[in-house]
């Protein structure tokens, strides 16, 4: 009975799409309280430097938490569905899903439950659980799993940071250049797709994530000093770094997105594989559980990346990356 009057509920609500804030309606998430209380439980709030940075879901009841790993920066605690708080290490993360691995010194936690992404059709009602009673957004599948070929990770710097222009290689074991953008740092430095980045100012680089760390200490105007590897060979380069595109010119698309309510993910492209949805939601509210009406995980919210685009990592791409996570050897975080 608690189904059909479920259902019924949808149907009013259907009348109005809940495209845009109609999804934060307080009347619809209330009416989604079935659906994610059973995942809810496996939830977890994650806390950067004591600000509210992803939410997480218990992997395992001895503390394994899974979450978005390129908002983890600064001390790192778990709150619980119960208030509980623990503090946080991380332990290993995924660049090109930017999922991230934390361990929690806890016991008897509730550990999520996947189910296959496949199981629901565009169109299907999706929840995003928090760890309150109520979903912290509510939307339908816009889209269905698929891969996305040739993705690539943008090098941005952090705020107030220099800009270099490339893309890099989010299949390559290091830092491989796979685009170099026009009349920017890197083209003017005479950086080449294909070159591999070995270390910057000095010191080693092994991975996106620690090149980025390095980059990200440097200022529009810096010079830094790159050591590469073309054909074969050790090769350094000087470049100037310039202002991010779009700093000097007024407020950017993401800035208009920003005062529409709709404020995106740093990171929010790239991604092998994505199952889109368009639940209005925060980025700090990435990291957690996408569910169907069943209350069954399909996914990890990823990233806001658009007004009516949320994105989620498919419930059948997380599940191998879970192991290796959990023994990964850590990198230096962004």
């Amino acid at each position: 009975m608690k189904r059909v009057v479920f259902f019924l509920c949808l149907v009013v609500f259907a009348v109005n799409p809940v495209h845009g804030q109609q999804g934060k309606n307080p009347q619809i998430l209330q009416a989604f309280r079935p659906v994610v209380a059973k995942p809810s439980q496996s939830t977890v709030r994650v806390l950067a430097d004591g600000k509210e940075a992803a939410l997480g879901v218990v992997i395992s009841p001895d503390g394994w938490i899974l979450t978005k790993h390129s908002e983890l920066k600064g001390e790192l605690v778990c709150k619980l569905p119960g208030g509980a708080t623990h503090d946080a290490k991380l332990v290993g993360f995924d660049e090109p899903c930017d999922l991230a691995m934390l361990k929690i010194d806890a016991k008897g936690l509730t550990p999520i439950v996947f189910a296959e992404s496949k199981i629901s059709k565009v169109g299907h009602w999706v929840a995003s659980p928090g760890t309150e009673m109520d979903p912290v957004a509510v939307g339908v599948v816009s889209v269905l799993a698929r891969e996305i070929k040739g993705a690539k990770k943008l090098i941005k710097p952090a705020t107030g940071g220099g800009y270099l222009g490339v893309a890099l290689d989010l299949n390559f074991a290091g830092v491989k250049v796979e685009e170099v953008f026009p009349n920017n740092a890197a083209q003017k430095a005479g950086l080449k797709v294909g070159d591999q980045i070995i270390a910057l100012n000095g010191e080693a680089v092994e991975g996106v994530d620690e090149f980025r760390a390095l980059l990200s200490r440097n200022k529009p105007g810096d010079d830094v000093k790159l050591k590469i590897v073309r054909d074969e060979k050790e090769k350094e380069l000087t470049a100037k770094l310039t202002t991010p595109p779009g700093a000097k010119a007024g407020k950017s698309r993401g800035d208009i997105q920003n005062n529409m309510g709709s404020k995106l993910s740093e990171r929010r492209s790239g991604f092998p594989i994505i199952l889109q949805h368009d639940s209005v939601l925060r980025p700090n509210d990435c990291g957690g559980p996408l569910c169907n009406l069943d209350g069954q995980v399909i996914g990890i919210n990823i990233a806001r990346a658009g007004r009516t685009e949320s994105y989620a990592i498919p419930s059948e791409a997380v599940r191998p990356l879970l192991e290796k996570l959990k023994t990964q050897k850590k990198a230096k975080a962004p």
